[in-house]
């Protein structure tokens, strides 16, 4: 990755983001755009302050954090509409990665509608919310997979984000037809279902690794049967990652775009940074 973009609303849960943001410029060798949106709305006078002084704290955050010394760091401060302007940033800048702070939600439901939600269901780029403190680099992910292009871009864009570490693939099955099939033939099921991931997977993980070379990262699967909310936050407390990746989707016309049921769960009650990615 060359080119990075943090949009800030410089609040206590961007400070996380930024510092995250910097870690990964960093260990890139990238870009960082840090971005931050004042509201269209306000008559001028009070508009220039808002400005003034979102550029003010800017300079006073990346001053506190040596790191930002050591890569190329630039900064705008945008009048306009919040998500629709971080993305236009994020394509005429060519980011790669937008990372953002999150809030923590209870619900979906208070989840959506929020900045974060929006950049990730309007946007094409990979988005990156951010809640825990950063203490090293990535070194493990966890992804979801369930043969869809989406978790795909999932899988190789988390092995990007932890080159020579380790990244995780978690697949839960649930029991077909219990109503109608007997225990031995649903088994049966199972099993022949698990051998197809795994074959499908493994041809997936041969293209990513030679794709990515000596720094590609060591890969594990893991295939449990059950509802896939459930396993997914078992296995994130089992193996403990630093990085949960999932893959989303988007639509269009009414519906517009839709992230995913799973995806905004994991998104509105992060159980560590979020890595939400959508196939090309």
């Amino acid at each position: 990755m060359k080119k990075l973009l943090m949009a800030t609303d410089l609040s206590a849960r961007s400070d996380r983001a930024l510092q995250r943001a910097l870690a990964l410029a960093h260990d890139f060798g990238a870009e960082l755009k840090i971005v931050h949106v004042v509201d269209e709305a306000f008559i001028e006078a009070i508009t220039l302050q808002h400005e003034a002084a979102a550029k003010a704290a800017i300079a006073e955050q990346l001053r506190s954090l040596p790191l930002a010394k050591e890569i190329a760091v630039s900064t705008e401060v945008i009048r306009g509409l919040d998500f629709a302007n971080i993305l236009q940033a994020a394509t005429d800048f060519g980011a790669e990665l937008v990372v953002l702070g999150i809030h923590r939600h209870a619900t979906r439901e208070m989840f959506q509608g929020t900045t974060a939600e929006r950049v990730i269901r309007h946007g094409r780029q990979p988005v990156l919310v951010v809640k825990d403190a950063v203490v090293a680099s990535y070194r493990s992910a966890l992804v979801p997979v369930d043969l869809s292009p989406h978790a795909q871009a999932a899988m190789t864009m988390a092995a990007r984000m932890v080159p020579k570490g380790e990244v995780h693939l978690v697949h839960a099955a649930h029991r077909p037809y219990t109503a109608f099939l007997g225990r031995d033939t649903q088994s049966q099921l199972i099993r022949d279902e698990r051998a197809r991931i795994s074959g499908e997977l493994t041809r997936q993980v041969g293209e990513i690794s030679a794709s990515l070379g000596d720094a590609a990262p060591r890969f594990t699967t893991v295939l449990r049967e059950g509802e896939i909310r459930r396993v997914i936050r078992e296995q994130v407390s089992s193996i403990k990652p630093d990085l949960l990746a999932v893959g989303t989707h988007g639509r269009t016309g009414i519906s517009h775009a839709i992230i995913g049921s799973v995806a905004e769960d994991l998104l509105a009650d992060a159980p560590v940074d979020v890595l939400a990615v959508k196939a090309a």
